[in-house]
């Protein structure tokens, strides 16, 4: 069931991630400095520093408030991942990512994957900690973060749908 979803106002911090974004769409990781940054999002470096410690937590920045804003555009908890929710989940999730996908380009060209990973992590150690022991979340965080890198590299020919139904036991 979805939520009325209400945007909320764009910070600095959105600004100068949107910037990094941009410049990584044209120029390559390692090129591109704060400097150029600042310039791209009409910003300081008071403000960059403020808020970042540097490239990969702006990119850290980016992938949390993309997920803080798909997790909220629901009701349903489905990161429970009981053999129920599993198949709704996977759809929900690769729905997600997918309409992410040039973003997620970005990570595995400049390999930061690991940063999405890390989030992976963080969300379900958060939702299903006192519920499940560590070695079922690990196991259940990496089943699943790798099916979805499983997908993106192999161009995400199937429908979410039809991931769902390939790994549904």
């Amino acid at each position: 069931m979805k939520k009325g979803t209400k945007k909320r106002p764009v910070t600095v911090k959105d600004r100068i991630a949107a910037a990094f974004i941009r410049l990584l769409k044209k120029r390559d990781y390692h090129e591109i400095t704060v400097v150029d940054i600042i310039t791209e999002a009409q910003s300081g470096r008071v403000s960059f520093y403020r808020n970042f410690q540097d490239k990969d937590d702006i990119l850290r920045y980016y992938i949390e408030t993309v997920t803080d804003e798909w997790l909220s555009s629901t009701d349903e908890n489905y990161i429970t991942l009981t053999r129920e929710s599993l198949k709704p989940y996977i759809v929900w999730l690769f729905e997600h990512m997918y309409k992410h996908r040039d973003f997620i380009s970005i990570l595995m060209k400049i390999d930061r994957l690991y940063l999405l990973e890390d989030e992976f992590d963080r969300r379900f150690f958060a939702r299903l900690g006192d519920t499940a022991n560590a070695w079922e979340i690990v196991y259940k965080i990496g089943g699943v973060y790798k099916l979805y890198i499983y997908w993106a590299k192999n161009g995400y020919k199937e429908t979410p749908q039809e991931v769902a139904e390939l790994v549904s036991v």
